[in-house]
């Protein structure tokens, strides 16, 4: 009987389903995960608000660490080996010990102000980014860069003269944050090029853990088990907030994330109306207004490069 040859075999390979959200360009996923990390981010600093009327900002700041990490735990164990080795762990250190200034100071300027006073101030961030970036990182400084530098702290004096009813601690601590996580930034926009999500986030949360449980220890009060729960919610929020803006910076260049982070104001406005019944006066928003307007001017006329930025307050 000669010989058939075999006929050759065909495999069915089915169509790869993708969600609607992945078959976005990268850039608008970026700036879509920015609004949703600046949602979770004001919900958080309200709930923050919230628990430091009969709890520490410290120990506040401890937990928010340290549940978070928790929480991380399973996620990071399930990656695959290798995926939390980093060749910078003295960067990651750096950032720690910044953010950790940053949240502590935040973390009592919550205390002392209204939550969207507070965070309107903080727009002066993306600011304090730029000149990071022309002090330290050797880029070219420019007149039209300038002009919007000039333009955004005009609108942050702006906020602090009418829009605040004094000059006091909390507005001090709010600058001392927005400083500090400014440097923070500039550290973890850097650290994205070379290490994974779960490694920039995942040491974060390992090493401020320790950091925040010093102040912590010494005006160290039990929660109750209804402050457990809003503790558990703060370190979840934050968790998510980081993981959402860190994968934005990755998917986008700054210059088209960092305005959309200021949605966080407008968050924090709205949530604040319905749990303690502020809202900005006219001052506030006219500040904030000026402040968005100069920074989005630098994004846009002079962009910070993706490999210079990185971080929201945390």
């Amino acid at each position: 009987m000669p010989h058939m040859p075999r006929m050759p075999r065909f495999h069915y390979h089915p169509p790869v389903q993708t969600s609607a959200f992945n078959r976005l360009p990268p850039h608008i996923r970026g700036v879509l995960l920015a609004v949703a990390a600046s949602a979770a981010f004001a919900s958080m600093h309200v709930t923050v608000r919230y628990l430091t009327a009969e709890i520490h900002p410290f120990e506040v700041a401890f937990f928010r660490n340290a549940i978070a990490f928790v929480m991380l735990t399973p996620w990071l164990v399930s990656l695959e080996r290798g995926s939390l080795v980093t060749e910078r762990i003295g960067l990651h250190v750096v950032r720690a010990v910044f953010n950790s200034i940053a949240m502590l100071t935040w973390y009592v300027a919550l205390s002392l102000l209204p939550v969207a006073d507070a965070v309107s101030l903080t727009l002066i961030s993306p600011v304090c980014v730029a000149l990071g970036a022309l002090w330290f990182l050797g880029e070219t400084v420019t007149s039209r860069r300038w002009l919007g530098v000039a333009v955004a702290t005009g609108g942050a004096m702006v906020i602090i003269g009418p829009g605040f009813q004094t000059v006091g601690l909390g507005t001090a601590l709010v600058i001392v944050s927005t400083a500090t996580v400014s440097v923070s930034r500039l550290v973890a926009k850097s650290l994205s090029r070379t290490d994974r999500t779960p490694t920039i986030v995942g040491y974060l949360s390992l090493l401020m853990t320790p950091m925040t449980l010093v102040p912590a220890l010494s005006v160290w009060t039990w929660p109750s088990i209804t402050e457990y729960g809003l503790l558990t919610l703060v370190g979840g929020l934050g968790t998510l907030a980081h993981i959402f803006y860190i994968r934005a910076y990755k998917l986008a260049d700054v210059s088209r994330v960092e305005p959309a982070m200021f949605m966080r104001v407008v968050w924090a406005a709205l949530i604040g109306l319905v749990v303690f019944a502020e809202f900005p006066d006219l001052w506030t928003w006219i500040g904030a207004a000026v402040v968005v307007s100069g920074t989005t001017y630098i994004a846009r006329k002079e962009p910070v490069r993706s490999e210079h930025a990185g971080e929201s307050l945390p």
